[in-house]
């Protein structure tokens, strides 16, 4: 019993990374199956498991919809078959079906430990891309990141994000730039510890991380924390996405009325939509009101403000990454713009020029 206790504690730290982060093969499981998974589902394991009371040793075979919301249990016990069906809420699991009225109990212990190992194997054999980002989720920006970053993402990877992490024993806080491949079998990591640039580049299995370089040799033991936390946030920008952010209905059929206050200036009818921005410098706490026009790929701004009386305008690209100010009317917008437009993104009330 203790030892499912521990198992238990562990998954509140490890649950968090979800499923998918690893397409399996059979060879990765722990051991040979008792029993096909079920063609129903869209991946499968196995799961060793002991009803300790009895001492009852189970190979259980675990089928599961892709996004976890049901599982399909079969395992053997002193002869008799069994089988359970249960969903997940993300939260609790129902067992709908329980072939011999045995196994409900267990059934959850052994479906944590299936989630816990996150060795599944899809459906059609194929070691499928395991993508964080699938059709439908969102995708994410640099808005969405927990800050900004210190080093620009490696562009020879899939996608990437940003870790704050701190070294423990020397209170040394790091801005981490984390690079991936999309199945996460790779991760490129860069940051600055003390005015010594770092860069690490690792491999990953589904189990264990590798260093392969470590440019300093100081950050080989932290790198797997890191590359832990840059997963179990998941927040990931695509390379190769259109730099257009998909997350809120509200960029769709928008209407002026939809905006957070009037506008002060009129959009720019040479791009194809426009927004409005309330703003706030605080360093003086002047309070602005930005009329934002952009091409409807997001790969130019054109925002408009008035600041103590004097009218400012900026026009920027943006390459789905970094902002690039091209024009400053007054040379004092440059730095506020990259703010003003992340507020614009992150709001995403477009409002079509008509």
């Amino acid at each position: 019993m203790k030892k499912f206790l521990a198992i238990i504690m562990t998954l509140a730290m490890v649950l968090a990374l979800g499923a998918g982060a690893f397409a399996a093969t059979e060879a990765d499981l722990s051991t040979e199956p008792e029993f096909d998974p079920n063609p129903d589902y869209d991946k499968w394991t196995v799961v060793e498991y002991t009803i300790e009371d009895i001492q009852a040793d189970l190979v259980c075979t675990i089928s599961a919809k892709e996004d976890d919301s049901e599982f399909y249990l079969e395992c053997n016990f002193y002869g008799d078959d069994q089988m359970t069906r249960t969903t997940w809420d993300g939260s609790a699991y129902t067992v709908l079906e329980d072939k011999t009225g045995f196994m409900a109990g267990d059934t959850p212990a052994i479906l944590d430990i299936a989630r816990e190992q996150n060795l599944w194997v899809p459906m059609n054999g194929e070691a499928a891309e395991a993508a964080p980002a699938a059709e439908g989720e969102k995708k994410f920006t640099v808005a969405d990141l927990p800050t900004e970053p210190e080093f620009d993402p490696n562009e020879e990877y899939d996608m990437w994000t940003v870790v704050e992490y701190t070294i423990e024993d020397i209170q040394a806080d790091l801005v981490c730039t984390v690079s991936a491949k999309a199945d996460f079998s790779e991760f490129y990591q860069e940051c600055n510890f003390y005015g010594d640039d770092q860069m690490t580049r690792t491999t990953y299995d589904g189990k264990e991380y590798t260093v392969l370089e470590d440019k300093t040799g100081f950050m080989a033991g932290d790198t797997p924390a890191i590359l832990d936390k840059a997963q179990e946030q998941g927040i990931w920008i695509k390379f190769h996405d259109d730099a257009e952010a998909e997350a809120a209905p509200a960029a769709a059929g928008a209407t002026a009325a939809d905006l957070p206050t009037e506008p002060e200036f009129d959009p720019n009818p040479d791009y194809d939509e426009y927004t409005v921005v309330e703003y706030t410098i605080e360093d003086i706490q002047a309070d602005l009101v930005c009329t934002i026009s952009r091409k409807a790929d997001n790969s130019e701004y054109y925002l408009e403000c008035n600041f103590y009386g004097d009218d400012q305008m900026t026009r920027t690209t943006y390459d789905g990454t970094t902002y690039t100010v091209l024009e400053d009317k007054t040379g004092f917008m440059a730095g506020d713009t990259p703010a003003i437009l992340d507020i614009a993104q992150e709001q995403n009330i477009w409002v079509p020029i008509t």
